[in-house]
């Protein structure tokens, strides 16, 4: 694994790999699979999914943290002042920012296969017939889109209803978990885990970085445009690009509930969908098993 921040769209980025480092020569092959992550988008979120994914496929793994969602633990990387440049960090600055990386970092004859996860999904779709992109992605691979309608799922609902109204009280509470003696912290951690069941021997660092207030400001403030500016699906890229997308949904999924595969089975019959028991943060869970899922999916290709 390889790590470090880029600079993209003017903002330091950290981006994770597995296999060949992005600066590298591209060597036998010129097979790259991109993740775009969901929202956190904390590249450590999504490791374990990666490594397996890469030593199911042997294709280089490119993780790319969305921005301003990744401090540095040495200190030394700073962003863009957050209220001077909103735009940076919100939804047409994350997606200026991933057609930058394609634009400086994936080579003209690359084929890359595009992986999505929740509104990572969403930005896919969106840069996918752009000119630095189209011509590079071999497949696109969507798992739990995030694509319509984010603001009346029941997660949506829950998010704008009781967080959006105590955004600056959860703010002023990271505050003070940062500035805890490390003992009482890690307390306070492993049990918020163990009541959320999620394990905190492969998660704890993931967490710590998106609990830090500069992080969650930024998380926050693109969650609520996610909120307020996706509406419709885009099908008229979907069905322009039907052959080479694939869609994952959850049956239980509080972000994209079945009736939204149900929607997109019935408006664009030549979409690939398949539905999974799998749930929307299969990170925690299921990244083998989700990576095993798309491995045989680029196999067949």
């Amino acid at each position: 694994m390889n790590e470090a921040f880029v600079d993209i769209n003017g903002i330091m980025t950290k981006v994770v790999t597995f296999g060949r480092w992005i600066e590298e020569s591209p060597g036998n092959t010129n097979e790259i699979i991109i993740l775009l992550p969901g929202n956190p988008g904390v590249n450590s979120f999504y490791n374990e999914f990666a490594k397996a994914l890469y030593e199911k496929t042997e294709i280089p793994v490119w993780c790319l943290g969305h921005a301003g969602h990744n401090f540095s633990d040495t200190g030394f990387v700073s962003f863009p002042n957050f209220k001077q440049n909103k735009a940076l960090y919100g939804l047409k600055g994350q997606l200026a920012h991933k057609i930058d990386f394609f634009k400086k970092y994936v080579p003209d004859n690359a084929k890359v296969y595009l992986v999505g996860h929740s509104i990572g999904c969403y930005m896919c779709l969106e840069i996918l017939e752009h000119e630095h992109v189209k011509n590079k992605v071999q497949e696109t691979f969507l798992l739990f889109p995030t694509v319509e309608h984010m603001a009346k799922t029941r997660n949506g609902k829950f998010l704008n209803w009781v967080i959006r109204p105590i955004v600056p009280f959860v703010l002023l509470l990271c505050w003070i978990f940062t500035i805890l003696p490390s003992l009482i912290s890690f307390i306070l951690l492993y049990v918020y885990t163990f009541i959320a069941n999620i394990p905190i021997d492969t998660q704890e660092k993931s967490i710590r970085e998106l609990l830090k207030p500069g992080v969650l400001r930024r998380v926050f403030f693109l969650a609520f445009e996610e909120m307020d500016q996706i509406k419709q699906r885009n099908n008229d890229v979907i069905r322009r690009n039907a052959e080479n997308i694939r869609f994952y949904y959850g049956k239980t999924d509080g972000w994209t509930p079945k009736v939204f595969f149900e929607s997109l089975q019935q408006e664009v019959p030549s979409a690939r969908v398949e539905l999974t028991d799998f749930n929307h943060i299969f990170g925690f869970y299921h990244s083998v098993d989700v990576a095993s899922k798309v491995s045989d999916w680029i196999k067949r290709k």
